[in-house]
């Protein structure tokens, strides 16, 4: 078998070995630092962050879920591509569904930042489209969109994802929260979620 594959990739049997025991190690490399991250996210600074941005930013903060939330934008082609990654704190409630507060973030020197909060409501909204798992805000008069993603698991991997936060409560309470959030919000703007006046 191994001199086959060595004659198929024009080399010897013994680079194939070499080359498979690389690629054994560097999984089990990998894997353990994602385990390692796993651990450390379950209660670490970046989720405390979260939680302290959601209760001093917004009004009664502390009767809100905090979640960390992210998205990535593709722009170009398959020659030039671009990657664009977003990062933001937000903070909910499953009995006020009219709503959704985000914060902006983004992490120097290890600590994270943020901006302004935003309420996005069926005041301060076009639209909202995506699902419930990728929610897009679309905004009156611009092309910007705010898409929203919150994951269980959250493990540093370089740009995509800078942090170590472990929240699967929040991200069960945010997928029950984000469709009848899409809902209310449309239903009140009189649109459906691909931003088409509805039938009356």
């Amino acid at each position: 078998m191994l001199e086959k594959i060595a004659e198929y990739l024009n080399t010897t049997p013994q680079t194939v070995v070499i080359a498979l025991i690389v690629i054994v190690v560097l999984f089990v490399i990998i894997w353990i630092k994602i385990s390692m991250d796993e651990k450390k996210g379950v209660n670490s600074q970046e989720k405390a962050d979260v939680r302290k941005i959601i209760s001093n930013l917004v009004p009664d903060g502390e009767q809100y879920v905090a979640a960390y939330a992210h998205s990535k934008e593709v722009y170009g082609s398959a020659r030039m591509r671009r990657e664009v990654y977003h990062y933001y704190a937000i903070g909910f409630r499953q009995d006020r569904t009219d709503h959704l507060w985000v914060v902006p973030i983004g992490v120097e020197g290890g600590k994270i930042v943020y901006t302004e909060p935003m309420c996005l409501n069926a005041q301060t909204v076009a639209f909202i489209g995506g699902r419930p798992v990728e929610l897009v805000v679309h905004f009156p008069g611009s092309k910007d969109t705010c898409i929203l993603s919150v994951d269980g698991s959250n493990t540093k991997l370089g740009k995509e994802c800078q942090v170590n936060i472990q929240q699967p409560e929040e991200a069960k309470a945010y997928a029950e929260f984000a469709p009848a959030f899409q809902e209310r919000v449309n239903g009140e703007i009189g649109v459906d979620r691909k931003g088409r006046k509805l039938k009356k």
